[in-house]
């Protein structure tokens, strides 16, 4: 399936050269629908349905890849890209702008990795280690790429001072995921649900959005928060579906 993905959009890509057009011209598409429409199910989705037995057993070395190892591959990518870029192998780029590059592209998706992994029957600890890291450093990604971003605003004087905020922000955009989650689990409880049915999606719904707003307007990461929250609403949360 990976191989026909890439076949065919270096097939549409080479349509669109040959016939003079770009993609931005047929296509147009505000990134914010993407973020505030589509994003947070998603994200919410992945946590809710994290098997947390074999997570939580490998939380240290899932945190360790998808902390530590998305650092080692941004700072690897960023430094790559400015040492070609300054020995003109590669288009030049600030030290700044090659770190945000790296940071861009260092959460990595490994979908074909977990499909292999699911015809082979490999062993449960190798498999929630891979997807519990790509879990995570997706989120981890998206507030290092912020951070970075903060300096062309400047925010920020050192990289040290960077870097604090970038632990403070995970932390505590997984506190408010956190505490959206239970804060779920204690009304779900109080509105007696199986009597009504109906507002099961509805609420449903609310709890998946709340904590990627409530974070983004607190200037920390929606989708650590998110995440965080279907985790905890996957163990502590009574539904009809339960």
């Amino acid at each position: 399936e990976s191989v026909v993905t890439i076949v065919l959009g270096v097939m549409a890509g080479s349509v669109l050269t040959l016939s003079g057009q770009t993609l931005a011209n047929l296509v147009t598409f505000d990134p914010q629908t993407f973020f505030i429409l589509m994003l947070p199910p998603i994200i919410f989705e992945s946590g809710y349905s994290l098997h947390k037995g074999d997570f939580f057993l490998n939380l240290g070395s899932i945190l360790v890849f998808a902390v530590i190892g998305t650092l080692i591959s941004t700072l690897v990518v960023g430094f790559g890209a400015y040492a070609l870029g300054t020995i003109g192998w590669s288009y030049p780029l600030t030290l700044l702008d090659a770190l945000t590059f790296g940071s861009l592209i260092s959460a990595t998706d490994p979908v074909a990795t977990l499909a292999i992994f699911h015809t082979l029957d490999v062993d449960p600890t190798l498999y929630m280690l891979v997807f519990g890291e790509s879990v995570l450093n997706d989120a981890v990604a998206v507030v290092l790429y912020r951070t970075l971003i903060s300096f062309y605003e400047h925010e920020h004087q050192s990289y040290s001072e960077a870097f604090l905020q970038f632990v403070l922000v995970s932390l505590f955009s997984g506190v408010v995921g956190v505490i959206v989650g239970l804060f779920s689990a204690l009304v779900l409880k109080l509105t007696k649900l199986h009597e009504h049915p109906s507002l099961e999606t509805a609420l449903m719904f609310i709890f998946a959005y709340l904590p990627y707003l409530l974070a983004e307007a607190l200037n920390l990461s929606g989708i650590m928060a998110i995440l965080f929250c279907g985790i905890v609403m996957s163990h502590y949360t009574c539904t009809l579906s339960h």
